[in-house]
């Protein structure tokens, strides 16, 4: 049996709408959002040494941004990224997958040194998150997929998430340039099932 069921471009699967075509095409908009206000933002970093980090709450939901080396993002090209959009389970407590995020956060440092360029991650609604993680890398750096922290948050993943939708994109030229976020590929995974399941869509 293959680790995912492939997935077509455009194909639907029922009971599955959280992986319909269109829920990607919302992503995107989301992803791009996210990826101009990271850009406004960058704009008043010129000579920022140090790690920027920016906490806000906004109508009760969170705005969390950390980049732990301001001047490599700013000068970074063909940006590889991650987009990841999950929705809590609700009646369950979530302090737990919260502490891995800020145990991920906390070790920024040595993802960075390993090609990591941001973290942002999104509330958009109370229980759904949106997050964008950016790389100065071809491909998402081993050191993160082999890092404890990361290898927890996976495991725990099942029994916080309903769903689960992984976006692996490029974003073309310059960061600081215009350039959109062309998604190449989605992977999802449906937790509320006996038997979880995993899917992977191609896109380009």
């Amino acid at each position: 049996m293959p680790r995912y069921q492939t997935v077509g471009a455009r194909q639907r699967l029922p009971g599955r709408a959280f992986t319909d075509p269109e829920r990607t095409l919302d992503d995107i908009a989301v992803l791009d959002r996210m990826l101009a206000r990271l850009r406004l933002q960058a704009q008043s970093w010129p000579g920022t040494r140090g790690r920027v980090e920016l906490l806000e709450h906004t109508a009760g939901l969170r705005q969390w941004l950390v980049v732990p080396r301001p001047a490599a993002l700013q000068a970074a090209r063909a940006v590889t990224a991650v987009g990841f959009f999950g929705d809590l389970r609700p009646g369950v407590d979530h302090a737990a997958i919260y502490q891995v995020e800020a145990d991920i956060v906390e070790r920024l440092p040595r993802y960075a040194a390993a090609g990591l360029l941001s973290y942002y991650d999104a509330e958009l609604d109370p229980g759904v998150h949106g997050n964008l993680v950016l790389f100065g890398t071809p491909e998402v750096p081993p050191a993160w997929h082999r890092d404890g922290v990361h290898a927890r948050a996976v495991t725990l993943a099942p029994h916080h998430y309903r769903c689960i939708r992984l976006h692996r994109g490029l974003i073309r030229g310059p960061f600081a340039g215009t350039g959109g976020l062309a998604v190449q590929h989605t992977r999802y995974f449906d937790f509320q099932a006996k038997a979880p399941w995993q899917g992977l869509r191609v896109i380009a």
